[in-house]
């Protein structure tokens, strides 16, 4: 190496004047010419997520600590200098993902492919099922049979009409008082056994109306509609304000959440083969990728733009302030002053 070029100001101006961002490049290159499978250990990976677990449910401070950040959530997502708003009217998650996202997700889910009936009826055919379609269906029934009955003739003014054109004599007065209490009182009748033999029907169908959901959610010929219908939801969900997913998140409550999140994290600490499970989850996920390269994915998904974006803004924010700093200055003097190496004594 040269003298000019082990001068330690001469590397430092070239660095903050365009030689970090090439140098920040040059690893994204190399990174995307490497299988997944090599750039993750999926037993180290294992180990790391493991003792994580296991230490955070170990702490007596975590369930605190997790209580206080969501309180902290919640209240962030109400925000009083807006008027109770946290974000301003009209913004969407859609305008805050890069549309090189966007569109591959939405074409994905678009795809007309179809899930298992059995599976789909399985998914469906719960308690909070059940009870859904038995009120709605007898309701549906119900208004149909009074429906039914508003159809029939009205025979109150024929009655009213004869009642003045004839004298009714006191007796047959009050025989016709009894049998208008009558009438009331099986219409009474007929209104409840209408309500018992609907709800009867419906108890018996609600196994019937489930199997034909799932049919019809999955029939080969409904798959290119299903496809729209899944396109459709993520499309809902982008360009829903983000002031609606705050006021969700206001709903949140702090002691259940941080009690149940506890629980869980208690519960897989506790597991004797917890790395080799973790390990066998990361091994799995990558096994489709073996063969191929993280750029060749990224690209396939349209996604290798985005991602080059804001992994550079992200190493760049990371290593302008250390390039720029008095340790990094003094390590670099002594990396070139001869025989100088800060690595070794």
């Amino acid at each position: 190496m040269s003298g000019a070029s082990r001068d330690p100001q001469r590397l430092l101006a070239r660095l903050q004047q365009g030689a970090l961002e090439d140098l920040v490049q040059l690893v994204l290159d190399d990174l995307l010419t490497h299988d997944l499978a090599q750039l993750v250990d999926a037993a180290i990976v294992a180990r790391r997520l493991g003792d994580a677990v296991r230490s955070l449910a170990e702490d007596p401070g975590t369930e605190e600590q997790l209580r206080g950040w969501l309180i902290r959530h919640r209240e962030h997502a109400l925000d009083p200098r807006q008027g109770g708003r946290r974000f301003p009217a009209g913004e969407t998650l859609r305008g805050r993902l890069p549309d090189d996202l966007i569109r591959p997700v939405e074409q994905l889910l678009a795809e007309p492919c179809l899930p298992d009936r059995a599976l789909v009826l399985r998914l469906i055919d719960h308690e909070a099922m059940h009870t859904l379609i038995q009120e709605v269906l007898h309701a549906a029934l119900v208004r149909f049979a009074d429906k039914a009955r508003s159809l029939g003739p009205d025979t109150s003014r024929l009655k009213a009409g004869l009642g003045r054109a004839a004298r009714v004599p006191p007796g047959l007065s009050r025989l016709r008082s009894l049998g208008s209490g009558v009438a009331s009182v099986v219409g009474s009748e007929i209104e409840q056994q209408v309500d018992k033999r609907a709800r009867e029907f419906v108890s018996g169908a609600i196994s019937r109306v489930l199997g034909q959901v799932a049919t019809l959610l999955t029939a080969p010929e409904r798959a290119e509609t299903m496809g729209d219908w899944r396109a459709y939801g993520w499309r809902v969900l982008l360009d829903a304000e983000l002031e609606d997913y705050a006021r969700e998140a206001r709903k949140l409550d702090p002691d259940q959440a941080a009690n149940a999140i506890m629980k869980a994290l208690r519960g897989l600490a506790g597991r004797a083969e917890l790395d080799r499970e973790i390990q066998d989850l990361v091994e799995a996920s990558l096994e489709p990728w073996a063969d191929t390269t993280l750029g060749e994915q990224l690209r396939e998904l349209g996604l290798e733009r985005a991602w080059r974006q804001a992994w550079s803004e992200l190493a760049l924010a990371r290593a302008r302030p250390l390039v720029q700093g008095p340790a990094f200055e003094r390590w670099l003097v002594d990396w070139l002053e001869p025989g100088g190496d800060p690595g070794r004594e």
